[in-house]
């Protein structure tokens, strides 16, 4: 306290002193921030030193070392077949947005072509892709079209599903107000229907894109003479379980890239609402 000429006591304003951020509490955020990262390492090394110590034969379970050896070795082949098989990737999803939203608007708005096309769609979707992809190769034979064929096939049945959902669920007061308004059928669908829909279309991609990097390496696997799947044949039939891992783990990166770009979509265009899966 201060005394003024006037003899009267006059207080200092009292400053608010934020406490510096404890060290504790940074280095929490850091671990929080690269545990996943650490724990990853940890899992490798863990790994690297078990096949040592264990003396595990290559073929049975190759070190992480090998591994990056094989595709130091092979790393222009790995490119081309991790492109080849993002290529065909692309193409089957592609595919399957379009007729997944063409078939999903379709199912949404005519209850008959629904009840007449799901018994089809169930079978399509519980029939295994590898038992369709052999007939798929006598019918278009070795190539592109067999792949996409495959890829579509897996991703396109979560986007009709899921258009059609969010087509039919839709605020039915909403839709009585823009009726009362004289607004068209087309106009509710536009203005209503369709914004509703959009979040349940992107978190359909969610499901179709890692599918139909699935569909793409099986369609490979059976019969192509490039990308992952094929890569993953001939590298298997030599024993080579290295490459077969760091195959392996490209055709996840692929899978991991598509989820997380379709997840970003998204929160970019579909910023008002997001369905939990």
């Amino acid at each position: 306290m201060t005394t003024t000429e006037a003899g009267t006591d006059v207080k200092q304003p009292v400053r608010a002193v934020i406490p510096p951020e404890s060290r504790a509490g940074v280095l929490l955020k850091s671990f929080r921030a690269t545990r996943a990262w650490l724990a990853l390492t940890v899992a490798v090394l863990l790994w690297e030193g078990l096949v040592r110590a264990l003396d595990t034969p290559k073929y049975v379970l190759p070190a992480p070392t090998a591994m990056i050896e094989q595709f130091t070795e092979h790393h222009e082949l790995f490119l081309n077949g991790l492109w080849a098989t993002t290529r065909m990737s692309l193409y089957g999803l592609a595919a399957a947005i379009v007729i997944g939203v063409v078939l999903g608007v379709a199912m949404g708005r005519s209850a008959l072509f629904e009840e007449l096309a799901f018994p089809f769609l169930n079978i399509i979707r519980v029939m295994p892709t590898v038992a369709i992809a052999p007939l798929l190769i006598i019918w278009f034979g070795r190539g592109g079209v067999p792949i996409v064929i495959c890829s579509c096939l897996i991703a396109v049945f979560p986007i009709i599903v899921d258009v059609a959902h969010g087509l039919t669920s839709v605020d039915e007061d909403l839709v009585n107000m823009m009726k009362l308004a004289n607004a068209s059928e087309l106009s509710i669908l536009l203005r209503v229907r369709i914004p509703n829909a959009l979040p349940y279309l992107f978190s359909s991609f969610r499901v179709a894109a890692p599918g139909a990097v699935v569909g793409a390496l099986l369609g490979e696997y059976i019969g192509s003479r490039e990308g992952l799947g094929y890569l993953i044949t001939v590298y298997s039939a030599q024993l080579n379980t290295a490459a077969v891992f760091v195959l392996a783990l490209l055709s996840c990166l692929v899978g991991l890239v598509f989820f997380n770009v379709c997840v970003w979509l998204e929160k970019i265009l579909v910023p008002w609402k997001t369905v939990v899966r």
